[in-house]
């Protein structure tokens, strides 16, 4: 039984900012804190609607502002990141870019916001938009951290608010923390193989043999092929700083590889796996170091577009797709149901060695010799796709 002093007392409503419900006649007020106007709804769903973008409308307003009374910004947080912690990051050229990468996209999307007025909520709200997996959210959230903790040591904000958000499990107990991408096999592998250009062709090849990634692969030079071996740098950290310096002893597969490589395109280059590119427009020249180089990305878009053609991996969704990385492992079982020992396939993959770890990252206070290098061996035959 409802008391009488509770007879005609009003419902009340959660409504977003800036909208309201007339208690007299139940129409729902859009009201603009700025010129004062009100606009009367009779719809609560077109009310929803003209006040998200009112208020969306009254962000960007603030952000100008902002930026007019020279209250820091993120985009010129991120600008002074760049310029002056950039360059003391101990990363190597892969991390690096992705950083990049990721605070450019910060700047872009949330450059207008004023510092004082973004917490740990709004950025929280920010990241759940687009990190679909735990390890692309913890990534993101380190970019963020990384930016206000500079913020911090220049005095531009009191807390580091993204380090307020919390981690992410990256349990495979998870199902969302499960690898989707599926593992190419030998049929796959051949059938994109098939359909592919001869230089992408050698690419695989050289991957599946070798076992290297696609930055390696693109850097290959015929001069790394001397004494014996085929000399590698990885440029990816193994642990936290350690860096593979490998070098390949040279077998009858990897010399006719190279000879493979000579033969691309009639094109002469330096580099191992090269193309006569469409175009040779110079602002597309200036970042190669040759003009026949194979961009790692560019190799990543290509193969996905030979595999993309083939109904046994059309019909998968995109995100189940093998990549070329996935050549790696495919290499890796081949060689361990041939008998290679777990430690010689993990050695032939990145190998970490402290000592020449510490003449790379310490700019040569000991010139790095052949010598440094460890020697491995990758003795698969193309025979053994068989």
């Amino acid at each position: 039984m409802v008391a009488s002093g509770d007879m005609g007392r009003p419902k009340k409503y959660n409504y977003p900012p800036n909208m309201t419900r007339d208690v007299a006649d139940g129409r729902f007020v859009v009201r603009n804190p700025v010129t004062k106007k009100r606009k009367k709804f009779g719809d609560e769903a077109e009310a929803l609607e003209a006040v998200k973008v009112l208020n969306e409308f009254l962000e960007v307003e603030q952000q100008y502002k902002a930026l007019a009374a020279g209250r820091p910004t993120i985009a010129g947080l991120v600008t002074k990141w760049e310029a002056d912690r950039l360059q003391f990051m101990p990363w190597d050229t892969g991390t690096r870019k992705n950083m990049l990468a990721k605070m450019h996209r910060i700047s872009r999307e949330l450059g207008a916001r004023a510092l004082v007025h973004t917490d740990c909520l709004y950025l929280e709200e920010w990241l759940t938009r687009f990190c679909r997996t735990a390890d692309t959210w913890n990534k993101w959230r380190y970019a963020l951290v990384l930016l206000w903790k500079f913020a911090l040591s220049r005095r531009l904000v009191d807390v580091n608010e993204p380090e307020k958000i919390e981690e992410r499990s990256t349990s495979k107990k998870l199902e969302a923390n499960r690898k989707a991408r599926q593992p190419l096999d030998v049929d796959g592998y051949r059938a994109i193989y098939e359909k592919a250009p001869a230089w992408l062709q050698l690419a695989m090849d050289q991957s599946l043999v070798t076992l290297q990634g696609r930055q390696e692969i693109c850097n290959m030079r015929h001069v790394d092929h001397r004494d014996g071996h085929l000399f590698v740098i990885r440029d990816k950290p193994s642990g936290d700083s350690d860096m593979a310096f490998i070098k390949i002893a040279l077998t009858p597969q990897l010399v006719e590889n190279q000879t493979r490589a000579r033969a691309l395109d009639n094109t002469v280059s330096p580099y191992l796996i090269h193309r006569r590119p469409d175009s040779r427009r110079r602002q597309r020249m200036d970042n190669k170091p040759h003009w026949t180089y194979i961009n790692p990305d560019y190799l990543t878009k290509a193969f996905a577009e030979v595999r993309d053609q083939l109904q046994r991996f059309s019909s998968m969704p995109a995100e189940e797709r093998p990549s070329f990385h996935e050549i790696r492992g495919l290499g890796s079982r081949i060689y361990r149901d041939a008998g290679m020992s777990e430690a010689a396939i993990q050695a032939l993959m990145t190998h970490a060695h402290r000592r020449t770890t510490q003449i790379y990252l310490e700019g040569g206070a000991k010139a790095l010799t052949d010598d440094d290098y460890v020697a491995v061996v990758a003795p698969l035959t193309l025979r053994d796709l068989k």
